[in-house]
């Protein structure tokens, strides 16, 4: 259960403008027909979809920042990408999210370029958001990972918790967002809207292996 009195669970979570409080997840979710990619809709600009809030689908892992494939990645998980680890759908979603942001990165300059491109009056992005349809993945980096670092990265009995490295990993690359001013937030969305991260998922499965 989050714990409400930690005032760092409502600031890794996303959540849309009250406005759209009527409208299903996916009304509130929108793809920019000129890029191609994900974005959410901001309180400032509901008549039209701004580019304040990029999303980036994963689901491990196969990660989505729009439809374009140059946008989309695939990739199994083997011992190259998590040496000597177990193979399980925990893990891989939390290798999908640290990907994602990554992936992100790698795009962010070449992005704003396209961007001034066809939409001129837009604000620079300052928040980023990670939407998977995994709770672990979701409640453990908004939520858990808080308590965990105040007991030495233990749980509340003392226990080491499990996939604690990959949890790090992806606490890390989130606070060297923030390092850089950027935002980065995260949503559980139904799986029914996460079907194109679950798609180069299934993808990624199917690659051959490297070991």
């Amino acid at each position: 259960m989050p714990h409400d009195n930690n005032p760092n669970v409502s600031s890794r979570l996303f959540k849309f403008c009250p406005k759209f409080d009527a409208d299903p997840v996916a009304a509130r979710i929108d793809r920019c027909h000129n890029c191609d990619r994900f974005f959410g809709r901001c309180c400032h600009h509901a008549e039209e979809l701004c580019h304040y809030y990029p999303f980036v689908f994963v689901d491990g892992i196969g990660c989505a920042l729009g439809i374009n494939p140059n946008d989309q990645l695939s990739l199994p998980v083997d011992d190259k990408m998590d040496p000597g680890a177990p193979r399980t759908n925990q893990r891989a979603e939390l290798l999908a999210a640290i990907h994602g942001l990554e992936m992100v990165l790698e795009k962010k300059l070449k992005y704003h370029v396209g961007l001034r491109a066809h939409l001129p009056s837009a604000e620079k992005e300052k928040v980023y958001v990670v939407a998977a349809d995994s709770d672990y993945v979701v409640q453990g980096i908004t939520d858990w990972v808080f308590q965990w670092k105040v007991n030495g990265w233990r749980t509340s009995k003392g226990v080491r918790p499990k996939n604690v490295d990959l949890f790090k990993r992806l606490d890390d690359a989130v606070q060297e967002y923030e390092r850089q001013g950027v935002t980065v937030q995260f949503l559980h969305v139904p799986r029914e809207l996460n079907h194109l991260a679950d798609a180069l998922a299934s993808r990624a499965a199917a690659l051959p292996l490297h070991f």
